[in-house]
Order: C-alpha cells, then sequence, then structure tokens
C-alpha cells in the first residue's frame, strides 16, 4: 500500500489549496493508498535560524513542529504539497518549510531515506505557470532537496479569484487527482 503526505501551506481555511488537496486525497483513498495530512497552518514552525546547530546530528535545535513534519515525510512513497502565489511566488508558508530542509544537508550523515514522487499544487491570480513552474523546479532540482526526489511534477492553478475557484472547476480538480494517481504509480514500499 503506497503512502502519500499530503501538505498544505494555505493560510485559507476551506480555500483554493485546500479543494485541490481534498480532491486529491480522496482519490488517493480510492486507490487505496495510505494517507497523512498536515496543515501548516495549524502548526508551529519558526524560521531557519542558519545557525547549523543541527550539523551535528540532524536535528534542529529549535522546538517546534518541523521535526514531526520531517519524519512523516521520510515514511511516505510520495508527497503532494500545496501553495497559494503571492506576488509572484509561492507564499512564506511553504518557504519556510523548505527552508528548514536545512537540516537535511548541513549534517553531513543524514540520511534521507528513499527517494520519492513530489507533486505540487500552485494556486494563484494571474501569474504565468511557466515562471511558477521553473521556481519549483529552481528549488525541487538543488542538490540537497532533490537527492530525496525520485521526479515531481508542478500544477499550476490559474484565475483563483476566490477562495471557491479550485472547488467550482471540475477540469482543477481533475488535475489535483491526476497529480496524485501519477504519484502512486511510482515506486515505493509494498
Amino acid at each position: 500500500m503506497k503512502k502519500i503526505l499530503f501538505l498544505t501551506t494555505s493560510p485559507t481555511v476551506g480555500g483554493n489549496g485546500d479543494a485541490l488537496i481534498r480532491a486529491a486525497m480522496e482519490a488517493a483513498g480510492k486507490d487505496g493508498a495510505e494517507t497523512s495530512l498536515v496543515n501548516v497552518r495549524e502548526k508551529r514552525i519558526g524560521f531557519c535560524q542558519a545557525c547549523y546547530g543541527c550539523a551535528q546530528t540532524g536535528v534542529c535545535v529549535q522546538k517546534d513542529d518541523f521535526m514531526d513534519i520531517l519524519r512523516l515525510a521520510h515514511d511516505v512513497d510520495a508527497i503532494i504539497a500545496e501553495a497559494p502565489v503571492y506576488y509572484n511566488c509561492m507564499a512564506a508558508q511553504m518557504l519556510t518549510v523548505i527552508n528548514r530542509l536545512c537540516c537535511t544537508f548541513a549534517c553531513k550523515t543524514y540520511q534521507v531515506g528513499p527517494k520519492k514522487r513530489v507533486g505540487m499544487f500552485l494556486t494563484c491570480t494571474g501569474s504565468e505557470p511557466e515562471e511558477m513552474k521553473r521556481h519549483v523546479r529552481n528549488i525541487l532540482t538543488l542538490p540537497s532537496v532533490s537527492r530525496a526526489i525520485s521526479e515531481y511534477r508542478t500544477e499550476v492553478f490559474t484565475s483563483c479569484i476566490s477562495n471557491s475557484t479550485c472547488q467550482d472547476r471540475e477540469d482543477y480538480l481533475e488535475r489535483a487527482r491526476a497529480i496524485v494517481r501519477w504519484a502512486a504509480e511510482g515506486p515505493g514500499k509494498e
């Protein structure tokens, strides 16, 4: 059975990101995957302090919820993450989570575990999809991050002018379902 972690960083409860994640989780459940959900808005995650206190152990010195999320990420076959786009960039909530991955490369003996597929959903009003995909590619192909990723796909959902745009558009919901089906067909624990 595939294990998939869903990570939403939207601060809007019941908004576009939640609608996409909900559709993807339902599709994963119907396909027999074991799912877990992390709403970053419900977690306490501090900014990386670049102190390199993690360099010896791989454990961040901050006592917040990040290490629990990282442990969940190591224990799954795929990750589906969602982030809104503000001012033509992934929102700070997602970038904060990404920056906290410092502990995985500052510690030279850190074990990232098996590679996994990563699906990324970005919601925006008018950003150019290819520019947003390039933004994600620039992060996910960094050597420190890509060593844990076998493949990734990014879907950009444009014209999200209200909190219900994605839930009102079946084509958007189907694109979210398609990404989770792709993620689940990759190699993983059986």
